[in-house]
């Protein structure tokens, strides 16, 4: 049952994604920079990560220097890239339609992978790769007049956004079967942070022409939004196939329109509802015919390497 161990990481990685897009919203109603959002959350987990590594994990730390581009690649293309995207997408539409361009790499994945013949094209997968992209349409609200609003520059972007995020799948668990989990969720982060402070460098977040950001809530993002979830995401990439993976982590509109029912009392409708059951039918369609999958254990296998 390591495949359902693997479904399960996803599914938390997920939840912690729409949370924190709740938490995220509160930012933004407080007239933080989108920029220092998502360069706050990677440059805090990297932060976080070092010193704990060097205690605990040193041996996750160690990578040839010929081998750190791979790092930078799957940071830069694939965290930093899906996120720059989707939200430049964001702000030249809506954030429906960053969303349902986005989940489109579900199927971005399958064709590669049947391509490149690492996995098989089945009818099932396919199924609930459609499935799960109309449930996200129905959740997000995309049935109403303007939510989903389409420029060629935000098709652009937005189909950007959907290629890093299916690279991010592809390459990630190509890198897993070289090293170690830890190192490979360090160095991505990494690189995404590498990223942004070259974009935006630290200097430019402080001074009086700088505007006033809640450094408490970004470090909590940063927990809760990067830390947490790309770690049990990537950890669940050692058990499932990418298209498994990245279908089942359509549910995390799902997640997020339940959490800013709970916090902020948003209301649900019924075509919302429907759009989440019909993510959750995807899942479990999924688990109708099984795929032979060998976890990946190169990282597991050496000491200190398993997640805590």
């Amino acid at each position: 049952m390591k495949d359902l161990k693997g479904y399960i990481m996803v599914l938390g990685a997920a939840l912690f994604w729409g949370g924190s897009a709740t938490a995220a919203k509160f930012l933004l109603n407080r007239n933080v920079d989108t920029v220092v959002i998502v360069e706050a959350r990677v440059t805090f987990t990297a932060l976080l990560l070092l010193p704990w590594l060097c205690v605990v994990h040193p041996s996750a730390l160690r990578v040839p220097f010929r081998e750190l581009w791979k790092f930078l690649l799957v940071g830069v293309a694939g965290v930093a890239g899906s996120n720059f995207f989707y939200y430049f997408t964001i702000r030249e539409s809506t954030v429906a339609t960053g969303i349902l361009i986005q989940y489109t790499a579900p199927f971005l994945v399958m064709a590669y992978a049947a391509w490149a013949r690492e996995e098989r094209m089945s009818a099932i997968k396919v199924s609930a790769a459609f499935l799960s992209l109309l449930g996200c349409f129905l959740a997000v609200g995309a049935y109403g007049t303007g939510v989903v609003k389409v420029t060629r520059l935000s098709l652009a972007t937005g189909l950007a956004s959907a290629i890093c995020f299916a690279f991010l799948n592809v390459y990630t668990r190509r890198l897993l079967r070289q090293f170690a989990f830890w190192t490979v969720t360090f160095y991505a982060i990494a690189g995404a942070s590498l990223f942004w402070l070259v974009l935006r460098p630290p200097w430019t977040l402080f001074g009086p022409a700088a505007p006033p950001s809640p450094w408490a809530g970004l470090f909590v993002l940063a927990v809760v939004s990067i830390l947490i979830p790309h770690s049990l995401y990537f950890n669940g990439l050692r058990f499932i196939v990418p298209s498994r993976a990245i279908i089942t982590s359509t549910v995390e509109p799902v997640f997020a329109i339940g959490s800013a029912a709970f916090v902020l009392g948003e209301m649900l409708t019924s075509w919302q509802v429907a759009g989440a059951v019909l993510v959750l039918a995807a899942i479990l369609l999924l688990q109708v015919r099984r795929e032979p999958v060998h976890p990946l254990t190169h990282g597991s296998a050496r000491a200190g390497d398993a997640p805590h």
